[in-house]
């Protein structure tokens, strides 16, 4: 038997918020990609570590002109600021430049930084800012955020490579060395036409060098990415069609690549990305003065969503200085991995966002948004006040699941009854990606700062409502905070019997 504290929390959150155990992980490991708070620390890093290759670079004439395309290429914004970092991450082709130069340029420089024999300087510091760099795993999380933004929303590398990311036109465009990590990744997930686009973008984005030394830790090898355009056309073409694969090395990157095999059809998760759910029912929009005496002197705005699963979206019910509270100086470090949990995991394990679990301390804020959560929904929100922070990053998508337990099934968590219902307050604005779908019932919601969603996981009688499983779309631009807390069935049984 579980303890109420643990059971509790295992019924709250639809996720573990839990570093993963691995006897293989580095001590001290650090995973980057999966929220924009991380990726803004990464570029911190990444400015000073070129400070302090700056001043390497002044101590080092002969060199300077090899080490400053590096220090140009990395410092040409003024991203001193935290709004600036986050507004740099937020640009998914930003993010994954920034976690494959230090994952994979930085390490090099640092080879041939060290091969001096006139080197004087003491690199002890620029040693330490490397020892922070995204290791292999990150890197194939910054990868995977890039392929479901391609995949999930059905759109074309080329656009991707010179900056035009689902309608929007990025002051970013991708470098030789970006497409082809994002080729590599795509052949290594048997993506083989995916690949062989990439890789034909990658050929014509090799630049004349600059300098010998920038050629060789920068520019992939020509004849390399030919060889691997053609081996991917091979793996779903035929050896017959060969001549044709050559020349499709010279033809318009702008013009897709002819599918070898069929296309698999969209999923309904993609089909609600892509904004092709049909319309919904007109609802209404009130002024709730009902659920609770305190909603009388100060009726909240309600907009129904749905009847069927119950949804509200509820607007301006968590503030500016609130959220500042809740998210602001909030480092990578105080944040923990987001796991899918073990009751509702239907894929292998993989890492979903970065969270803070608040404990159950009483703090003002935390009963303040707790009460608030009571005073709109009517309902006991129990003794705890936890609270789950949450920061998605490059590409973060979570897979469709329900809120649910259905605790016939799992009789261990039976002491404070299933979920009955999630409230998800949006804590920032997000342009572009990150909504939140419910495909059976064919909705999708974007998030709008200061707004929350407010709906019931099970029916009257307890049981289950399949329609309120709920996805969210990769993440494309912006900066997507969410505050997550669910209410339990049994405490309600003297507060609300039936929610009609």
């Amino acid at each position: 038997m579980l303890f109420p504290v643990a059971i509790n929390l295992i019924l709250i959150f639809s996720f573990v918020f839990c570093e993963k155990k691995n006897e293989t992980n580095e001590p001290g490991e650090r995973i980057y990609t999966n929220s924009i708070r991380a990726l803004s620390e990464l570029r911190e890093v990444e400015n000073s570590y070129m400070e302090h290759l700056n001043n390497y670079v002044g101590a080092l004439q002969r060199k300077v002109k090899a080490l400053q395309v590096l220090i140009d290429s990395a410092t040409h914004d003024n991203l001193k600021s935290k709004a600036d970092r986050i507004r740099y991450v937020s640009n998914p082709l930003n993010s994954l430049a920034l976690v494959r130069r230090a994952h994979q340029d930085w390490p090099k420089w640092m080879a041939y930084i060290r091969d001096q024999e006139m080197a004087k300087v003491d690199i002890k510091d620029m040693n330490k800012f490397v020892n922070l760099t995204p290791n292999a795993e990150d890197m194939q999380e910054a990868l995977l955020g890039m392929d479901r933004i391609e995949h999930f929303y059905d759109l074309k590398s080329s656009d991707m490579a010179k900056g035009l990311v689902a309608g929007q036109q990025l002051q970013t465009r991708m470098s030789a060395p970006d497409l082809k990590a994002l080729a590599d990744y795509m052949y290594n997930q048997s993506e083989y036409r995916r690949a062989a686009q990439w890789y034909r973008l990658a050929l014509g984005a090799i630049t004349n060098p600059k300098n010998k030394i920038s050629f060789k830790i920068y520019e992939p090898k020509q004849e390399d990415i030919k060889k691997m355009f053609v081996i991917s056309r091979l793996h779903e073409g035929s050896i017959d069609n060969l001549p044709d694969y050559i020349r499709e090395l010279s033809k318009d990157p702008q013009i897709p690549l002819v599918h070898l095999r069929p296309k698999p059809p969209p999923t309904r998760v993609e089909l609600g990305c892509r904004g092709m759910f049909p319309p919904g029912p007109q609802l209404v929009c009130r002024y709730n003065t009902t659920a609770s005496p305190f909603m009388r002197l100060a009726p909240l705005k309600q907009e129904e969503i749905s009847r069927n699963p119950l949804i509200w979206l509820y607007h301006d019910v968590i503030f500016d200085s609130e959220i500042a509270q809740l998210t602001n100086n909030l480092t990578r470090d105080e944040m923990i991995q987001g796991y899918p949990d073990k009751y509702r995991a239907t894929e292998k394990p993989y890492r979903l966002f970065h969270a803070k679990v608040t404990d159950d301390d009483g703090s003002k804020l935390d009963k303040t948004l707790v009460n608030r959560m009571a005073d709109i929904s009517g309902l006991d929100v129990g003794n705890a006040t936890s609270l789950a922070r949450v920061n998605y990053g490059l590409g973060s998508y979570f897979h469709e699941h329900g809120d649910y337990t259905d605790i016939k099934l799992h009789p261990e968590l039976t002491e404070e009854g299933d979920r009955l219902m999630t409230f998800l307050f949006y804590m920032t604005d997000v342009p572009v990606g990150g909504a939140t779908l419910f495909p059976g019932a064919n909705l999708a919601i974007q998030p709008r700062k200061g707004s929350a969603l407010f709906w019931y996981n099970l029916h009257n009688d307890g049981e289950p409502n399949t329609l309120t499983k709920h996805a969210v779309c990769p993440m494309i631009l912006g900066n997507r905070w969410v505050l997550v807390k669910s209410m339990l069935y049994y405490d309600q049984m003297f507060k609300k019997p039936c929610y009609k």
